[in-house]
């Protein structure tokens, strides 16, 4: 082998040894997930102030507090492992459904640095769990969603208040919206976890979006195909009364995923 050849191959193994050593970049290893929280009734963007026929004696609804705490939201891969993006959040709709816009907008969380991958299944928790409901608000920090500042604590029946619904209703269809209307839910047993065959594709850098729609009037349908009857119980604080149970069964049916 002749000087030229030797520095030759000499050269080459140093090249590939180089390239050998370089760390491979196949890009970012994780992503943003944006879920949009929406609220409709019967199909129609829920609008704070706006009536909506009740299909119940030709009555109608306003709604003026229409929130709920989300939380243990987490994704599940094909081994079903999860990937939990939070701990809880107040999804409350009465200062953000105030018009059109702001309605079809919804509200946006925005859950950043998850692993790339396609996750099968979604999450959401409505409420808080046993664990958490053992907590107080003095607990938190100002500012946290179970503070004492977001007043969404029952000290009577110790618990956290896991939704809010209430406006008033017009209940003889004579467009006079006299009669207040108001559904709290609480109470250990309440908790409500629903999972979605949603699958999610995470991909590096970038952003993923995801619709969680509420349908309120499916809140209030009975499993007899009827409607709560309003007039009859307009009100509901205390756990396990049976508008409580009612509007809480009813999320399993009453999200909806776009």
């Amino acid at each position: 082998m002749t000087m030229r050849s030797i520095t030759i191959a000499i050269l080459a193994l140093v090249l590939m040894t180089g390239a050998s050593c370089e760390k491979k970049n196949d890009g970012p290893s994780s992503g943003t997930l944006e879920l949009r929280c929406k609220a409709t009734f019967g199909g129609e963007d829920l609008i704070i102030g706006k009536a909506f026929a009740y299909p119940l004696n030709n009555s109608a609804l306003k709604f003026y507090l229409v929130d709920y705490l989300l939380s243990n939201v987490r994704l599940v891969d094909g081994q079903g492992k999860d990937y939990v993006l939070n701990e809880v959040d107040i999804i409350d709709f009465s200062q953000t459904n105030t018009d059109p816009a702001k309605a079809a907008a919804g509200i946006t969380l925005r859950f950043e640095g998850i692993p790339v991958g396609t996750y099968p299944s979604l999450v959401v928790g409505v409420g808080v769990d046993t664990v958490v409901n053992r907590t107080k608000p003095q607990d938190y920090p100002s500012g946290h969603p179970l503070s004492i500042g977001a007043n969404r604590y029952w000290d009577a029946w110790s618990s956290f208040i896991f939704t809010k619904t209430q406006g008033l209703a017009d209940i003889n269809g004579t467009g006079v919206f006299s009669l207040p209307f108001s559904y709290h839910t609480g109470g250990d047993g309440l908790y409500r976890e629903i999972t979605f065959q949603h699958s999610t594709v995470i991909k590096g850098g970038q952003v993923t979006t995801a619709g969680l729609d509420l349908d309120v009037r499916a809140l209030l349908q009975q499993q007899d195909g009827n409607y709560w009857d309003i007039e009859a119980q307009p009100n509901a604080h205390t756990p396990g009364e049976p508008a409580m149970l009612l509007i809480m069964d009813n999320y399993q049916h009453a999200f909806s995923m776009f």
